[in-house]
């Protein structure tokens, strides 16, 4: 089995961007329902400091002096954006799960498996092109791993948005220093449990 995950890099602000070209280099936040706080942000307004779930109030200022982008957010055109990408991936895999609004499963079990990684560059790429919306893809032979893969992916520039985890040799070298945390999955407790094992 291989399975790909791809989602969409700071997909509510990549949405934003669509419209507005010119934001392709700036920070961009979406605030929640009401204009809360950040729900998503790009990597230029990360890199400021604002964090996930930070309440509007408290960033305006370094909003206002960083020249941030701030959007309310517009979940139709998140949805329909979503749609749209479901669709092309649709074009290369029958099977399907979108798994959240930005996130879905590939199933490429029926595909050559030597062309897995070539599959998922070449479906960045024309998401890219068709769409406009950056993504991200990891491939595993669990939807976990698929999803920490991803994870790598985004987090590692090197690797040029696919990790691909299917090889057990290279998934030890990558899954050696990556944090228990932030796998699929891992409560609090079951952290705990296996931080001790460690």
């Amino acid at each position: 089995m291989t399975f790909a995950l791809i989602d969409g890099n700071s997909f509510y602000c990549s949405c934003e961007r669509l419209f507005q070209p010119e934001l392709e280099r700036r920070p961009v936040i979406v605030l929640s329902n009401n204009d809360g706080c950040a729900v998503a942000r790009t990597a230029e307004a990360k890199a400021l400091g604002i964090k996930m779930g930070a309440p509007y109030f408290q960033i305006r200022d370094l909003c206002e002096r960083e020249r941030v982008a701030v959007f309310s957010s517009n979940y139709a055109l998140y949805g329909d954006i979503s749609r749209r990408l479901n669709e092309v991936y649709r074009t290369v895999s029958p099977n399907v799960e979108a798994y959240s609004i930005d996130e879905t499963f590939l199933d490429l079990s029926g595909f050559d498996p030597s062309r897995h990684a070539e599959m998922a560059r070449a479906l960045r790429s024309k998401i890219r092109r068709w769409i406009g919306i950056p993504t991200c893809v990891g491939l595993g032979p669990t939807k976990v791993l698929a999803k920490v893969a991803n994870k790598i992916a985004k987090g590692d520039p090197a690797m040029d948005g696919v990790c691909d985890l299917r090889d057990p040799v290279a998934r030890k070298l990558l899954l050696a220093n990556f944090p228990v945390a932030d796998v699929w999955g891992v409560g609090p407790a079951v952290r705990s449990h296996l931080e001790m094992r460690i």
